[in-house]
């Protein structure tokens, strides 16, 4: 009896925890000016698959602001009218959950792993906004660092 009043306890302690790191994930966090600095070639992309390489130079260097009413940037960014959620999710939700999917190059993906490889502060809870008004969502790597994907590339944006 007096190990299950611990256990309870722990269970409380642990489900304060996570509920705080969950409520601390929030729109102000991605709210703002960022700029698009670098592009990597994503860790799920086939090598049999050549890469475009006009896309990243036309979005390196642009900025993309979340605000309230919209999100401006370069196309597809932008859009009108965003609706934000932010969550927190497992390395197996981002960028449409191609960490997680099986590759013939990949046999056993393990998306924790491929979330450390691409410095993710907390690979196992990424922050996530999704706007709503495009097809891409944002991930917080790290407070001051964004991710994306876009065409089997991974984008990297910091605050302007």
């Amino acid at each position: 009896m007096h190990q299950s009043r611990f256990a309870a306890a722990g269970i409380a302690t642990l489900a304060v925890g996570i509920a705080c790191a969950v409520e601390a994930a929030e729109f102000k966090d991605f709210a703002g000016a960022w700029v698009i600095r670098s592009s990597s070639v994503a860790p799920w992309k086939d090598p049999k698959n050549p890469l475009g390489a006009s896309e990243p130079g036309q979005l390196i260097g642009k900025t993309v602001t979340f605000a309230t009413n919209a999100v401006s940037g370069p196309a597809p960014i932008g859009c009108a009218k965003p609706v934000y959620k932010v969550e927190t999710v497992g390395p197996d939700m981002i960028f449409e959950g191609q960490l997680a999917e099986p590759k013939d190059y990949a046999k056993n993906p393990d998306a924790v792993a491929a979330a450390t490889k691409l410095a993710f502060a907390d690979p196992r809870h990424i922050v996530t906004l999704d706007a709503g008004c495009t097809e891409l969502q944002f991930h917080l790597v790290k407070l001051g660092t964004v991710a994306f994907g876009l065409n089997n590339r991974v984008y990297l944006m910091t605050r302007k």
